[in-house]
């Protein structure tokens, strides 16, 4: 290939994400015709339709709602991930309780102890970007658990090393067949190992991994099946 034929088939960051935002837009109008249609016929034909029918109908309004928030969620993904960091000195612990706050409602559905130090340091990271990486991670160990409400444990820890913190989040879930370790980190790779519960976020650990590498890190996964899974991951401290 010529230079000029690769410069022409080169496609920039920017224009993948304003393609993917496009491709987006237009997904979006048939799945709020689709919701829209079916909650119609839900509404002013309900009466006409048998109970099967209304189940079939209310479960092509809940694929269609689902299909938006994926869109919604990709989208949201593919700009952050675009975009450079943005570092800045932020404290460990503020990225870790907004974390916590965004998933209170199935932290206390579910019955989940947590446990996190009372003091952690500050460090130097792109706080918005951090906070989606670990709540990523967070959210993956909230999905995969089979433990009766109230025994489910999620353990937050850091300790220093050299100019880094290392974070470690921990739980006591389903855990990951060691076959399927090195999967988990692949786009669309965690929605492959349990599709028992409808396949589970299949890109949150992806985005945790990629913002955590441009951080200069790496996040690793340490597993037992049926015992539970640790993240792991370092920072550059302030």
């Amino acid at each position: 290939m010529e230079p000029s034929q690769a410069a022409e088939a080169s496609v920039s960051h920017e224009e993948l994400v304003r393609f993917f935002s496009v491709l987006s837009h237009d997904l979006k109008s048939p799945i709020f015709a689709i919701d829209g249609f079916s909650e119609l016929l839900l509404t002013d034909y309900n009466a006409k339709l048998d109970e099967e029918g209304q189940d079939f109908l209310q479960r092509v309004r809940s694929s269609a709602q689902n299909m938006k928030r994926v869109l919604d969620d990709m989208s949201g993904m593919v700009k952050l991930l675009a975009r450079p960091n943005a570092r800045k000195p932020t404290p460990l612990r503020e990225i870790v309780e907004e974390v916590i706050l965004k998933y209170n409602f199935q932290i206390e559905e579910g019955g989940v102890k947590v446990d996190m130090p009372d003091q952690m340091p500050t460090v130097i990271v792109d706080p918005e970007k951090m906070r989606e990486a670990i709540g990523a991670i967070v959210g993956n160990a909230l999905f995969f658990t089979d433990r009766e409400k109230g025994e489910r444990h999620l353990a937050i820890d850091c300790s220093t090393e050299a100019a880094n913190v290392k974070l470690c989040i921990r739980d006591n879930g389903i855990g990951i067949d060691p076959r399927y370790v090195s999967q988990v980190f692949d786009l669309g790779g965690v929605s492959k190992l349990d599709k028992a519960r409808g396949g589970g976020p299949g890109y949150g650990l992806y985005l945790a991994k990629r913002v955590i590498e441009s951080h200069g890190g790496a996040l690793t996964v340490d597993s037992v099946p049926g015992t539970g899974s640790a993240f792991c991951f370092t920072v550059p401290l302030a």
